[in-house]
C-alpha cells in the first residue's frame, strides 16, 4: 500500500508540475498486483495437495505439519489435515506460538523416523498423543523430522485409526518429509530471512519467481513418483473385500452384486414352495450350487437331491437311469434297477442339461410331471411319485421350441418359475469376493498359509471377461494356489488361449467412427445427395447445414459423397 501511495503522490505533469493522479492508472496498478498474487503459492494449499496425493495411496486419515522455532522449544504454526466424508480440509490449528509439552518435546527431539501406537504412549506418558486442537483420538502415529542441514524445522506426523503405517508408505513419507524441509528452508533463505518461521501462515505466501519455479518442479517430481510408486505397490498392497450383508444366506454361494441380490430375492421365494423351478444360465454359472440352495431351503431337505446330468447318459441308456427297468426287459438287464424318480420320492430330482434330452423320452418326462407317476422299462405296473422337478440348462429353450428339438408344452410344464443366472463378466464386483473365496477353500486344501492378493491381481482378473464363468475363476485360483511362491499372489497368469477377452474391447469402434460410418452409409444410399427431399439430411433428421459441417469435422471427402 505504501508503494501505491508513493506513486499516488510522486504523479507529475508533462512540465513538471505535481498533478492529480488519474484514476485508471491507480485500477490498472491493482489489478497487475491482483494478477501477481494469484500466482502465488500458500504452505498451506501445499500441504493439502500434499495429503490428497497421499490419503488414497497409504489410506492415511490424518497428517500434521508442526513447525518449531529456532529454539525447538515452542510450537509456532501448526496444519491439520485430514478426509471428511471424502472431502479433503486443510486447518491452522495452532497459530500462536505455544510452548512444547512433554509428549510434543519428545516428538521435536526425534531425528530419525519413528512409529508409535497408543499402547506405546500410554506406557511411556501415561496418555496418548492427541493433537492440540482437535478432538479425534487417533491410535497410530508416524512421525517424520523436517530436518535441513542438521537443523530441525519441525516435525511431519501421519496418524491412523485402525492401521500403522507400512513400510512402502514410511519410505514414500520420508521423501515428501525431505521436500517439505528443504522448501521451508529455500523460503527462510529467500524470503524471510531473520524472521521466525511464525510468519509462514496462510497470509505467508511464497513469493518470487525462482521459488515458485522451485516449488512447482518438486512438486512434478512427487507426482511422478507417487505414479511409479502407485504402480508398484498394486503388486504389494493385500487386497481386502469389503463385507457387505446378504439377504439370502448359503455358505456355497457369494456374491453381494446388484444381479445376484435379485437370484437371492428369487430362492427366498420359491426355495419352501413345491413349485417345479427353470434354472437358466451359461455354462459354468454356478446352476447346480442354486438347485441345491433350493432343495436345501425346503421341506424335502431331509431327502437327498438326487442329480441327473441328462447330456452325459447315452440316449440308449436315460429311459432306463430315469425310470429303472425289469429284470430281463432287455439285454444286460439282469437284476431290477431302481430309477432316479424313484429314488427322489418325496425328495428332489435336479434335470440338469434337461435341454439335451431327447424327444421321445421327453413325452415320458411330461407323462411324469402331468400325472405324478412313472413306469419302468418292462414293467406292467405305474408307481407312483412325489418329485419336485428342478431343472436347468445352458440353452434357449424358446429357440429350441421354435427349432423343433424341444416340446413345447413340456417348456411350459418345466418353466412355471424361471430363475436366470447372470454371467460373471455381468457381475463384477462380485470377482474380488469370489477370488478370495476360492482362495481360502484351496489355501485350507492344501495347508498353505496365503493372505490374499495384490490389487494388481484383482485388477488383472476384472479386466477378463470370463467366458467360462465362475467355474473358470475357480480352476484359475486352483492353479495360482498350487503355483504361489509368497504368502499373496501378486499376478494372475490369465491362459494364452483366453488372453484375447481381455482386450476385446480393443475391437469397439468409437462414437466417432460409428458417426462416421453411419453418415457415410446414408450418403451412399442417397447417392452423395445431402439436402432436397431425398436427402441423407432429411433421412439423418438433421439440417443439411449441420449435415455439411458434420462431414467437413468426420473428415468426409468429396470422393466419399459422391
Amino acid at each position: 500500500m505504501r508503494k501505491q501511495e508513493s506513486y499516488l503522490n510522486t504523479s507529475t505533469s508533462v512540465d513538471g508540475n505535481d498533478v492529480k493522479p488519474h484514476a485508471d492508472s491507480y485500477f490498472e496498478t491493482r489489478a497487475e498486483t491482483i494478477a501477481e498474487q494469484e500466482k502465488n503459492f500458500s504452505l498451506k494449499e501445499l500441504f493439502q495437495g500434499i495429503f490428497s496425493k497421499l490419503n488414497p495411496l497409504f489410506s492415511i486419515d490424518c497428517a500434521a505439519l508442526i513447525l518449531y522455532n529456532d529454539e525447538v522449544d515452542h510450537i509456532t504454526r501448526a496444519y491439520l489435515t485430514e478426509a471428511i466424508s471424502g472431502k479433503i480440509s486443510c486447518t491452522e490449528i495452532i497459530s500462536d506460538p505455544i510452548s512444547l509439552s512433554l509428549i510434543t518435546k519428545e516428538i521435536s527431539g526425534f531425528d530419525f523416523p519413528v512409529l508409535k501406537s497408543r499402547q506405546d504412549w500410554i506406557a511411556d506418558f501415561g496418555e496418548n498423543h492427541c493433537l492440540s486442537n482437535h478432538p479425534t483420538e487417533y491410535h497410530f502415529h508416524c512421525y517424520i523430522p523436517l530436518a535441513h542441514n542438521g537443523r530441525i524445522l519441525g516435525t511431519f506426523e501421519l496418524h491412523n485409526h485402525k492401521r500403522e503405517l507400512s513400510a512402502e508408505g514410511l519410505t514414500f513419507c520420508c521423501n515428501i518429509a525431505d521436500f517439505i524441509a528443504g522448501l521451508l528452508a529455500t523460503i527462510w533463505e529467500k524470503n524471510v530471512k531473520g524472521a521466525d518461521l511464525a510468519r509462514l501462515g496462510t497470509s505467508q505466501i511464497i513469493n518470487g519467481s525462482e521459488t515458485l519455479a522451485f516449488a512447482e518442479e518438486k512438486i512434478k517430481q512427487l507426482e511422478k513418483k507417487v505414479e511409479k510408486l502407485s504402480a508398484q505397490l498394486a503388486e504389494y498392497l493385500i487386497f481386502e473385500p469389503e463385507e457387505s450383508p446378504e439377504i439370502f444366506v448359503n455358505p456355497d454361494i457369494v456374491g453381494s452384486s446388484p444381479e445376484m441380490k435379485a437370484v437371492y430375492k428369487l430362492l427366498n421365494r420359491i426355495a419352501a414352495t413345491e413349485t417345479t423351478v427353470l434354472i437358466l444360465g451359461e455354462t459354468g454359472t454356478g446352476k447346480e450350487l442354486i438347485a441345491k440352495a433350493v432343495h436345501e431351503g425346503s421341506s424335502r431337505s431331509k431327502k437327498t437331491m438326487v442329480k441327473v446330468n441328462c447330456a452325459a447318459i447315452p440316449p440308449n441308456l436315460i429311459e432306463s437311469e430315469l425310470f429303472g427297468h425289469e429284470k430281463g426287459s432287455f439285454t444286460g438287464a439282469t437284476e431290477r434297477r431302481i430309477g432316479k424318480f424313484e429314488q427322489a420320492h418325496k425328495g428332489t430330482i435336479f434335470l440338469d442339461e434337461i435341454g439335451e434330452l431327447p424327444l421321445d423320452l421327453q413325452v415320458k418326462l411330461l407323462r411324469v410331471l402331468q400325472e405324478k407317476e412313472i413306469e419302468r422299462v418292462g414293467g406292467k405296473t405305474t408307481i407312483v411319485t412325489d418329485v419336485r422337478i428342478i431343472s436347468a440348462t445352458n440353452r434357449n429353450l424358446l429357440e429350441e421350441v421354435e427349432a423343433g428339438r424341444f416340446r413345447r408344452d413340456l417348456y411350459y410344464r418345466l418353466n412355471v418359475f424361471p430363475v436366470s443366472l447372470p454371467p460373471l463378466r455381468n457381475r463384477k464386483p462380485d470377482i474380488p469376493v469370489l477370488a478370495t473365496f476360492f482362495l481360502a477353500k484351496f489355501a485350507k486344501k492344501s495347508n498353505r498359509n496365503l493372505h490374499g492378493f495384490s490389487k494388481k491381481a484383482i485388477s488383472t482378473m476384472m479386466a477378463y471377461s470370463w467366458p467360462g464363468n465362475v467355474r473358470e475363476l475357480e480352476h484359475l485360483i486352483e492353479r495360482q494356489v498350487v503355483m504361489a511362491d509368497g504368502n499373496v499372489i501378486k499376478d494372475i497368469e490369465i491362459p494364452e488361449n483366453n488372453k484375447q477377452s481381455i482386450s476385446s474391447a480393443g475391437s469397439v469402434k468409437t462414437i466417432f467412427e460409428n458417426e462416421r460410418e453411419h453418415i457415410f452409409a446414408v450418403l451412399a444410399l442417397c447417392n452423395g445427395r445431402i439436402s432436397g427431399q431425398h436427402g441423407a439430411a432429411k433421412l439423418l433428421g438433421v439440417p443439411a447445414t449441420t449435415l455439411n459441417s458434420k462431414i467437413k469435422k468426420l473428415g468426409l471427402a468429396k470422393k466419399h459423397i459422391y
